[in-house]
């Protein structure tokens, strides 16, 4: 591996785990009564946010390989996340929160099970983990709607 892929590679992974930094920092406010509802609003959105990012890496990729093959289906796979992103934040957060963990998972399952052998193996491996994280983040706030409804 040339080294410029190698720091190339340890940006993209720094500025990931950075991206995590938001999920938790909002994830944790939702549970302080002078911030929850405003970090519940906050996280998902920024969960809505990162879900369309995630749709966009495999415009990018379609795009990359117009020339090549029939890139439908990826465009299609792409928009996806952006339209589950946007709807979820029509509905009350009790609702949106799961939501949005949900297609945080069906990118990250879509990605395995449909790309999986089109994509990085370092790159694989870091939506594992990230999604996870995010998955979790998201999960504590919608917990939060919980505890505030009591």
């Amino acid at each position: 591996m040339s080294t410029r892929l190698e720091k190339n590679i340890r940006r993209a992974k720094g500025l990931s785990y950075a991206g995590l930094i938001p999920f938790y920092g909002l994830a944790g406010l939702s549970w302080v009564a002078e911030t929850g509802n405003w970090a519940l609003h906050a996280l998902a959105t920024y969960a809505a946010i990162v879900i369309t990012f995630l749709g966009a890496i495999h415009w990018g990729r379609a795009l990359d390989k117009m020339a090549d093959s029939n890139q439908y289906p990826t465009l299609l796979f792409g928009l996806m996340p952006a339209l589950l992103g946007w709807f979820a934040l029509l509905l009350p957060l009790e609702l949106a929160l799961p939501m949005l963990a949900a297609g945080l998972m069906y990118v990250w399952g879509t990605e395995q099970m449909v790309f999986n052998d089109t994509l990085p193996t370092w790159y694989r491996h870091l939506r594992h983990q990230l999604t996870a994280a995010a998955v979790i983040a998201v999960l504590i706030g919608w917990a939060a709607t919980m505890f505030w409804m009591l």
